[in-house]
Order: C-alpha cells, then structure tokens, then sequence
C-alpha cells in the first residue's frame, strides 16, 4: 500500500495550492502506516521514541523535498513550523520563556513550536499548539502549513497529523527538516521558541463560564474529572484525578494519577501495594504492570479502567491473592459524569505480558459484585472543570 501510495503523494512536491485528501482516504492509508510503523493506530501519533526512521509520505497532505521548501520560502503564502524539542526543563512556569541550553538553527522566518509533536499533549501544551496555530495562519484553516524537524523525526509527523485532524486542510511534511536543508547549502537563522504562556487576546472569541460548562457537558469527557469511591456506610473518597485530551472526533489521550492521603504502603506477597485500609475490608490499588496507548473513546475506556484496578482482603489476611480482584465498569450518565460499576474476577491473567496491546482480562468471567457486601459500591469520575 505504502508504494502504491507514494509516487502519487511526491507529484505533490512540486505544487503550490492545497492538495484535496479526503478523510476517508487518509484514515485508510494511516491504518497502513500503523501497520508498518509504530504508530498508533487509533490516533494516528507515533507515542515513544520520536527519533527513528519515518516514512516516505504522509496521509494528510503533501509530502514535500528541499526544492519545494527553496521555491516557497520566501512566499507569504506558505507558514513554516519547526517542532524541534530541545534539551532542558520545558517552559518556565512563571514567565513562559523555555529553558533550554540548546541554541536552534532553523529555517529563515520559520516559527519554533517546541514539544507540539509529542503523541500525547497535556491540556497547557495542547492550547499553546490550538492558539498559535491559529495566530499563525490568521485564523484560516486552508493556510498553507508546512511542519517539519530534523531528518527522523516523528514529532514533525506528529505535529502534522494533528493540525490535519484539527481542520486545517493544507498541511505539508518536510521530513528531512533542518538536516535536509543544510545539506543542499540552505542558510539558517538562530530562533526562538514562541514564548509558552504567549496569548493574543484580541483574536479570542469570548466565551462565559455558561458556555464553556455546556462544550463540557456535550462532549464525551471533560477535561479534568476527580476519582471518587463511593463507600457502604454513605461516606466518599477522592483517590485521584484524570485528564483527558481529545485527540481527534473520536479519541481522547487520558492521563490518570491515583493517589490520596487515604492511601497507605504495604508491602504485599513480596510486592508493595497503595491501599485504602483501617476496616473490616482492604482495597488495594493494583497498577496495570505494561504499556497502553493511554487512549479512549466514547464506546471503548479500557484503557482508563484498566488503571483503577484493585485487590480486596481482610486485615488478617497475611498477603495479598490476585484472585480476589476489582474491575470498575465506566459508563456515562446523563449528567455527564461516568459511574464504575464493581466487577468482581482473578486479575492473575496480568502475569503474562500482553501481545499487540491486546486486553488481558476476559470481563466475561467477571460477575456483578455484591456491593451490600463490599466496602464500597461503586466509582464516579466527577468533573471538575
């Protein structure tokens, strides 16, 4: 598919207006992607070690070579944007600027985006990416973008997936990057990194609270939502808290962190467990031991549920048995929150390493708990904003 695809997507070097892909058909071609590659295939976003080999051509748009970028350069008509990441600490929380000791020779009126083709983008960075993309193309989906890295880099690949699966429509690759253009005798300016915390208040649309809670109540999830175990004797426990980005009309990339002052260490059946104690039943917090995609959508939040696993036992109990395992089921209410319900099964099957991502556990030989007889009942993620 990747060769049949390739001599079609390179008579695009040459071309200067938008190249019409289709949706349907770029999704098709970046499933292949994700079969020859290592990218995911739900997001289309290359997640870990962005330093490797990259493709040929791109799914969502022209794949372009040094030539293109000497004949565009200097036309207003096309926005260059280097994704670079640098070595350092990210961006100074108080002031915005980047602390990096690296000093980025980039393409003449190129503009620096650092970090924006990460797989997985937290909420401040992925607003730092929405508005300076739409700053720099005036607000206009059909600009010209061309993103580009050094040679290998799959934050540029990053970086164009997702500008195309936010609207804009003329995206351009340059895969070679910086590299490409050094070595056909291009100059280079030193640039800066556009300063994190930088807003353009006068291009906002305004919007009131009201507003922003009815975008949250009709999407799938929101963007930050705390963890609460509801208990038998009517008393709840925040136990963490989830993220979510969304990622496309679908996705969503979840990042979730269970932790509370309620949780206490012990050390388990030669293992150490986090878990919520001081009564007649324990809950032990059971981290998922393997990689996931860290991705959900409104039909499939395994990856989210997979992280609020436990392990139930009585305080006489000298170790810890994995048979007795707790799986919360999401769902989502109308009001916008998602309820857990509690599953009861052997959580064991987590010994073996899973092949392709694929899920462990078999739900179907879990069974509905009898929460008059368990501590707590059931799980929410409440949101909080």
């Amino acid at each position: 598919m990747l060769k049949a695809i390739l001599p079609v997507l390179l008579l695009c070097v040459g071309t200067v207006g938008p190249i019409a892909f289709t949706p349907a058909l770029a999704n098709e071609q970046a499933a292949e992607y994700a079969n020859a590659y290592d990218i995911d295939a739900d997001t289309g976003y290359r997640m870990e070690r962005y330093r490797a080999p990259v493709p040929d051509s791109f799914p969502f748009g022209p794949t372009v070579a040094t030539e293109f970028i000497q004949r565009v350069i200097n036309d207003d008509a096309f926005t260059l944007i280097d994704v670079y990441p640098p070595k350092g600490l990210g961006p100074d929380p108080i002031e915005g600027h980047w602390l990096t000791p690296e000093v980025r020779e980039s393409l003449p009126g190129a503009i620096w985006l650092p970090d924006v083709g990460r797989g997985y983008l937290e909420s401040e960075l992925e607003a730092y990416f929405r508005r300076n993309l739409k700053h720099f193309s005036a607000g206009d989906k059909n600009k010209a973008l061309v993103f580009f890295c050094t040679s290998d880099c799959w934050q540029s690949w990053n970086a164009a997936v997702r500008a195309s699966r936010w609207g804009y429509t003329n995206v351009h690759w340059y895969p070679t990057g910086s590299d490409g253009w050094l070595e056909q005798g291009g100059n280079v300016d030193v640039v800066e990194p556009v300063n994190f915390l930088k807003e353009y208040p006068h291009e906002e649309n305004a919007k009131t609270a009201a507003d922003a809670m009815v975008d949250q109540l009709d999407a799938p999830f929101p963007n930050h939502a705390r963890i609460v175990l509801y208990a038998q004797d009517g008393s709840t426990h925040d136990i963490g808290h989830v993220s979510f980005n969304r990622a496309n009309a679908e996705h969503y990339g979840v990042q979730v962190t269970v932790e509370s002052a309620e949780f206490n260490d012990h050390f388990l059946s030669m293992r150490p467990f986090k878990c919520l104690d001081g009564a007649s039943e324990w809950f032990c917090h059971q981290p998922y031991p393997y990689e996931l995609n860290n991705v959900v959508s409104e039909t499939d939040v395994s990856d989210l549920e997979y992280q609020l696993l436990f392990i139930k036992k009585t305080p006489k109990e000298f170790g810890i048995d994995a048979w007795n395992g707790l799986y919360f089921r999401l769902s989502r209410q109308p009001n916008g929150i998602w309820r857990g319900q509690l599953l009861e099964g052997d959580l064991n099957p987590l010994q073996s390493p899973p092949t392709n991502n694929a899920k462990l556990l078999d739900l179907n030989e879990f069974i509905e708990a009898d929460t008059t007889q368990r501590r707590f009942t059931h799980l929410e993620l409440q949101p909080t904003s």
